[in-house]
């Protein structure tokens, strides 16, 4: 593909202002059917979570990151009560939405979040408390805000940084390969431009994307500068060695693909190729 291409279809992907109106009513009916049938939480607010808060979904992806923030509990007790609340959440969407299979909906422990297939989006719900709860270890509101801090930083320093997200997403979700997160794209891409960055263009950010696949392939510790953990004011950790690392910069205790396995290196490996052959480089 020209740059010309690559600028064609990022512009197609961008957020129409219908879709940015659809998404708000969408959000708008969820909260009132959620304080309608919620009774044993107080709901603060559903906002706008992950790719929707940093602002890199895209034009026709049925994936929509939200978070359900909820006043704390009478028991200030965070593993009872965290577990309560995403029972009581997947009653709901079970019940509301006449849910019938077990792939329709889940609870996804790893993002403390319900994940439900309905019609018009595959929803990805995050739990958080309004503030910390005893003994709460993690999934903060601080934390998410991180991240959308980050993603901002990213593209202040790249001007087609969010674009480039949204471009790389979608032949992701087109190709089905959905085991690689948008926060470890982001991560990857960040640091692929941090290491090597050239000039703004398409063709150089998906290439410093390759690089980064590549050094995670061979077990390079993919991690962000030091001046990037100085403007979250985020303090650097040093963790144990393990074959593949994905720093989450935002929370340097956690490695992103902490266990990955063979089908998790396939799909890098098939990401890879379909942007090879966008860019029309011959696969190594």
């Amino acid at each position: 593909m020209t740059e010309k291409d690559f600028r064609k279809i990022v512009t197609d992907l961008e957020l129409t202002k219908n879709d940015k109106e659809y998404i708000s009513e969408f959000i708008k009916e969820l909260t009132n059917k959620l304080n309608e049938n919620l009774k044993n939480f107080k709901i603060i607010e559903v906002r706008k979570a992950l790719s929707l808060a940093d602002g890199t979904m895209y034009h026709g992806s049925k994936n929509l990151d939200l978070m359900l923030v909820v006043d704390n509990p009478v028991i200030n007790s965070y593993p009872l009560m965290n577990q309560a609340i995403l029972h009581e959440v997947w009653n709901f969407f079970v019940f509301e939405y006449k849910l019938d299979k077990i792939n329709q909906i889940q609870i996804d422990y790893n993002l403390n979040s319900i994940k439900v297939n309905l019609d018009q989006y595959n929803l990805n719900l995050l739990i958080r408390f309004n503030e910390v709860l005893n003994y709460q270890t993690n999934f903060y509101i601080s934390t998410d805000e991180l991240k959308t801090t980050f993603i901002n930083i990213a593209a202040s320093e790249f001007n087609l940084f969010k674009n480039t997200i949204q471009l790389i997403t979608y032949y992701r979700d087109i190709n089905n390969l959905d085991s690689i997160s948008t926060y470890v794209i982001e991560s990857l891409l960040y640091y692929g431009l941090s290491e090597n960055f050239t000039r703004h263009t398409y063709e150089l950010y998906l290439k410093e994307f390759i690089h980064a696949i590549d050094d995670l392939s061979k077990g390079v510790k993919i991690d962000q500068d030091n001046e990037t953990y100085r403007k979250l004011n985020i303090e650097r950790i040093n963790l144990p060695k393990k074959q593949y690392m994905v720093i989450d910069v935002t929370d340097p205790k956690t490695n992103l693909v902490s266990g990955i396995g063979e089908a998790y290196l396939s799909d890098l490996r098939k990401l890879k190729k379909i942007i090879l052959k966008l860019l029309e480089i011959k696969a190594e």
